[in-house]
């Protein structure tokens, strides 16, 4: 198995996390941890999504979002871009 990977991947070292506090009223920080709940607004919201779909990949093309934004604005559907931020 080791000849179908890279030297290079095979040298590089394993991830190493960074240190765990440990202890009572510590609040980790440092892995985008929160020790709230979200707002009840929040709650709310997350009441009425489908799960089901949060397994499945969103439309790649997002007519949808295209659709509210160029209604919104008053432009044709062609004229609207939408990306993923990466």
């Amino acid at each position: 198995m080791s000849s179908l990977i890279r030297k290079s991947v095979q040298a590089m070292s394993g991830y190493v996390p960074g240190e765990q506090p440990k202890g009572e009223g510590i609040i980790k920080l440092n892995t985008n941890e929160n020790p709230y709940l979200p707002s009840a607004d929040v709650q709310d919201i997350l009441s009425m999504i489908n799960i089901s779909k949060l397994s499945r990949y969103p439309d790649p093309l997002c007519v949808e979002l295209r659709k509210a934004i160029a209604g919104l604005h008053g432009c044709a559907l062609e004229n609207v871009f939408v990306g993923n931020g990466s």
